[in-house]
């Protein structure tokens, strides 16, 4: 069975403490079209304000959710 993966950029939401914001996410999108399923492999903030600060966040895209951190203005994708 083939896989096929492609790059989106999705709409997402950033809550963290008490900020929310919406960003823009690059996800890594791999599916398997016989079968009809699809999942995303990872995820990177693309554009969320500059101004948010670092720390533990959620987005939130396509109805699933990750744990991201802010770390000295890069975000960073993974379990905190």
């Amino acid at each position: 069975m083939i896989s096929s993966r492609e790059t989106v950029m999705l709409s997402g939401t950033l809550r963290g403490a008490t900020h929310e914001a919406s960003c823009i996410v690059r996800a890594i999108k791999v599916s398997l079209p016989n079968l009809d399923i699809w999942e995303y492999v990872s995820a990177a903030i693309e554009r969320a304000p500059s101004e948010l600060p670092d720390g533990p966040y959620n987005v939130s895209f396509e109805g699933r959710t990750m744990k991201v951190k802010k770390v000295a203005g890069n975000w960073v994708m993974g379990a905190f």
